[in-house]
């Protein structure tokens, strides 16, 4: 306290302790005297006398001002007349208290720490806003895409990234340009109405595509969204505008693509109908044409044999029988190439079947290959498909064929026909006890003319398993075998489930 009598001092301190406070109370008289407590004491508030014989309440005040700008002020005075009053008050006083008065001394002291923690507080806080918005410029200056920010309809912060995007060479050109010039006529309408429903519900505003306008008039596609922010104290808004001018040249470019590929789909379609026409005249061709020679060869080759007892001698008859043999062979290789393109051409009629009825009717089919043979039959319970019923059967009755064939050396022979299921699909397997095969080259089992066994031995034209992988290929699923030599074979083929199978299971 600034006060030369020691003991209106005391009373001020008396009045303050009543009223509530504690606190540690320090008086001067002197200007030297002040300086020296104020660098040492560090005061929460500081009471003045007016008038001191060596020193002034304005003069203390103006100190205070100096030294400790956020302590408040207050003149304790005997007597202070109504200009001196204004005139303490607009020179930074925070109140004024009679000393004839000092009971309300206690509730001004009150008011002036409320008011000055109140400034306190404010100056944190704005110390705190500017921090945190030049970080915020900072951060959105490293930032590839264009930020800006708007408020009242107008931009007052526009990064880097967003000055080059609208054309400009510098922030100047674009801060309090009036949003609406920057945007696309034909878009300004739903702007304002997303801007309208982000301040009404306060809520970001997902990326949608628009079109902006940069300072020469021309145009960039951008992605652009928006999120509410406080800037400067005012409400606004946080753009962000990404461009998209390479993704839509892409986009663009892709189309083309598209519709150049579609071309040439339609082009390539049209090649393989004809294609497919071409090799269907060339089926009938040889279904007619190449068969006539053919039976040409065996008509004659008969009359020839039938005549050898007066004209033709006994290795000129091997010979003719050997030619009639291979023609009987050529036969059964058009038989089976003419089968093979019809399993690639043939439509897919897929309806619900019984794998064992198939099994049991190839078997049936089968019956004079296994005439006179001791064969043990293992047929487990098989799963009903979705499939070709026609083709199927053929693919049945070739794996029973192929393991009724090459169990011919076998005194007896066992066949086995089984089935296992996954998730997804249907496997099933014809084992046999035979020959087998060496594992090495059991690629081969399933191309066309591809035999791993001497046409000496067994007899084929190495189109049937040909003929199995194309069928179940076209069924959607797959085909393999497993066998060692002289120690059996399985070949398994599998079918995928129906839909229906995998949400019942699932």
């Amino acid at each position: 306290m600034i006060e030369d009598e020691a003991h209106d001092a005391t009373l001020v301190e008396h009045t303050l302790k009543e009223g509530g406070f504690n606190f540690s109370f320090r008086r001067v008289d002197t200007e030297e005297a002040f300086l020296d407590e104020l660098g040492s004491f560090r005061p929460s508030m500081i009471l003045s006398d007016h008038g001191l014989p060596a020193f002034d309440g304005f003069t203390a005040l103006s100190i205070a001002q100096d030294k400790v700008p956020d302590v408040p002020f207050i003149f304790v005075t005997g007597s202070l007349g109504e200009e001196m009053a204004i005139k303490a008050l607009k020179s930074g006083a925070t109140d004024f208290v009679l000393k004839h008065h000092l009971s309300t001394l206690p509730p001004a002291v009150h008011r002036a720490l409320r008011q000055a923690e109140f400034r306190v507080q404010r100056k944190h806080a704005e110390e705190a806003l500017q921090t945190s918005e030049e970080r915020y410029r900072s951060l959105i200056e490293l930032s590839p895409d264009a930020l800006f920010v708007q408020s009242e309809d107008k931009i007052v912060f526009i990064n880097s990234a967003g000055v080059r995007l609208f054309g400009a060479t510098k922030p100047s050109q674009l801060v309090g340009k009036p949003v609406q010039q920057i945007v696309h006529p034909d878009h300004w309408k739903v702007v304002q109405q997303r801007l309208a429903r982000m301040r009404e519900e306060g809520k970001p505003l997902p990326f949608v595509e628009q079109t902006i306008v940069r300072l020469d008039g021309t145009t960039v596609a951008v992605e652009v969204a928006a999120t509410p922010l406080i800037f400067e104290g005012k409400n606004a808004a946080q753009v962000i505008a990404h461009d998209i001018t390479e993704r839509k040249r892409a986009e663009e470019e892709i189309r083309h693509l598209n519709v150049d590929l579609e071309r040439r789909v339609t082009e390539r379609t049209a090649e393989l109908e004809a294609a497919n026409k071409e090799l269907e005249a060339f089926s009938y061709s040889v279904s007619h044409d190449l068969r006539a020679p053919l039976r040409h060869i065996e008509g004659f080759v008969e009359i020839l044999l039938a005549a050898q007892t007066t004209s033709v001698d006994k290795e000129a008859a091997r010979h003719l029988e050997t030619i009639a043999d291979s023609a009987k062979q050529m036969g059964r290789l058009i038989d089976d190439l003419l089968a093979f393109s019809r399993t690639a051409r043939a439509e897919l009629k897929k309806t619900p079947i019984q794998l064992g009825d198939l099994a049991q009717i190839a078997i049936r089919d089968l019956r004079p290959d296994a005439e006179g043979r001791q064969i043990e039959w293992l047929v487990d319970e098989l799963p009903a498909v979705e499939a070709d019923p026609a083709l199927l059967r053929q693919v049945m009755l070739n794996l029973i064929a192929n393991a009724l064939k090459y169990t011919r050396t076998r005194k007896v022979a066992k066949i086995e026909i089984g089935s296992q299921t996954t998730d997804t699909e249907q496997i099933i397997f014809v084992r046999d006890n035979g020959v087998g095969f060496d594992v090495r080259y059991a690629h081969k089992l399933f191309g066309v003319f591809q035999r791993l066994h001497r046409a000496s031995e067994f007899e084929g034209t190495g189109i049937g398993l040909a003929n199995v992988r194309r069928i179940v290929h076209r069924h959607g699923g797959r085909v393999w075998a497993e066998g060692e030599v002289d120690r059996g074979a399985t070949f398994h083929f599998s079918l995928p489930k129906a839909r229906k199978e995998r949400k019942r299971r699932s």
